[in-house]
């Protein structure tokens, strides 16, 4: 009995010693079948994981985590990236998408997103700052921008637009479409349905061309009935036969 009561006290000790890691937490984590973003980082190694619906979870090597409520993305007006601040009693946590390539430093994996993430801990006077990369999962791989390469079997004439390949840009927070259509800018809304997308209303400038045909045909196939999209290998189609839109993803639009 005597050997016992020691025995005891030990386990209760490493049981009590388990449960205080460094962390805290506003919320639960995001479930991992709805993570829409994923980033990591070394040196230290962290990551992050964000539910666009719900929370965004960052942890460190040494235990720290950190969940917060997701919030709407500021869009810079004089760069490609996306920033998100969102602030709790235990912490603030801001995070950058930067659309442009980044290769992890230590796999040597190929990203399309480059992540900044600056973390401040409650009492803490400065920030931490963490580097890394990033991409969208699933349905968010649409949430880029997007240029336009053929339309059925035909392939994009730069001639008849402006020197300037056709694009979109999908934003699947708001449900939103911008773009350039071969001569004039245009926006609307649209839908997802699992394979299948929609688009409404489009909206464009007035603007004078020498050559529409592109842009007339581009829009019109855009504005049709819902149509099955897939991503494959950074190549989106939207539609199929001699409608299908052919899309390569880019990372700045000249």
């Amino acid at each position: 009995m005597k050997q016992f009561i020691p025995l005891l006290l030990l386990t209760m000790l490493l049981t009590a010693c388990s449960i205080t890691k460094q962390e805290t937490t506003t919320g639960a984590p995001a479930d991992k079948t709805n993570i829409n973003f994923s980033a990591t980082g070394n040196e230290p190694f962290w990551s992050l994981n964000i539910d666009f619906n719900a929370s965004m979870h960052f942890k460190t090597i040494d235990g720290y985590e950190l969940i917060v409520p997701t919030v709407k993305g500021e869009k810079a007006a004089d760069a490609n990236v996306t920033r998100y601040y969102s602030v709790t009693p235990e912490g603030a946590l801001t995070v950058q998408i930067f659309n442009q390539p980044c290769v992890d430093n230590m796999s040597g994996k190929n990203n399309d997103f480059k992540v900044q993430v600056n973390l401040k801990k409650s009492g803490d006077k400065e920030e931490q700052s963490f580097n890394g990369c990033g991409n969208y999962l699933g349905t968010y791989q649409l949430n880029t921008i997007w240029t336009l390469q053929s339309i059925g079997s035909k392939n994009i004439d730069l001639k008849k637009t402006s020197n300037r390949l056709p694009n979109m840009e999908l934003n699947l927070n708001e449900e939103r479409v911008f773009g350039y259509a071969g001569c004039n800018r245009y926006s609307g809304s649209f839908k997802l349905e699992k394979d299948s997308i929609t688009f409404g209303n489009l909206l464009s400038t007035k603007m004078a061309c020498a050559a529409l045909d592109v842009e007339t045909e581009f829009l019109a196939a855009l504005s049709a009935e819902k149509k099955p999209y897939k991503i494959v290998e950074g190549v989106l189609y939207i539609g199929k036969g001699a409608k299908m839109l052919t899309f390569k993803k880019v990372n700045v639009v000249k």
